[in-house]
């Protein structure tokens, strides 16, 4: 599947009693247009995935290619709470959930369903509302890896797109 290129986003839960959280996450597609429908897959594992279950709610920020740090901060699995936001900006949404300045769009969903497969739960988010950030930049790309971005063509060609991305912006 490391050969398939998708976007890149963060999972964000709000706590009523408590500090936020989130997981970075490339498992995530549009279901349906009419209801609005958005599918998660999070590993069954994973501390967000308690707090989807728990809370029955989620966003999902979508990352611009300038936002490959947060990212990764938030693919660290022994990070919780504050230590993950710490000097992020953010707004809540009307369930609590943050939505992470600078991202490309937002979507706060409460959950309609949830599925196990395998190792993995697909959570079925009906979304409530959608922002989007007047800045347009181009969307985070996970590819064989590494993060690219759209822009950048011969991160996918040279298959090594940490130094094509780092050639083609120093030049």
């Amino acid at each position: 599947m490391g050969m398939f290129a998708s976007g890149v986003t963060i999972v964000t839960v709000g706590l009523p009693e408590g500090e936020p959280h989130g997981m970075t996450a490339n498992a995530v597609m549009s279901v349906s247009l009419e209801p609005p429908l958005i599918a998660v897959a999070i590993d069954n594992r994973a501390y967000t995935n308690t707090l989807v279950e728990q809370e029955g709610h989620f966003a999902v920020n979508i990352l611009t290619d300038d936002q490959t740090e947060l990212a990764n901060r938030f693919a660290a699995r022994d990070k919780r709470g504050s230590a993950l936001f710490e000097g992020v900006a953010y707004e809540r949404s009307e369930l609590g959930d943050p939505l992470l300045e600078g991202a490309i769009g937002q979507f706060a969903c409460e959950v309609a369903s949830g599925h196990v497969e395998g190792d993995h739960t697909v959570w079925i988010g009906r979304a409530l509302a959608f922002t989007h950030s007047s800045a347009n930049g181009n969307p985070l790309v996970f590819y064989r890896g590494y993060f690219s971005s759209t822009t950048c063509h011969l991160c996918i060609v040279r298959h090594d797109p940490v130094v094509a991305f780092q050639a083609m912006h120093d030049s």
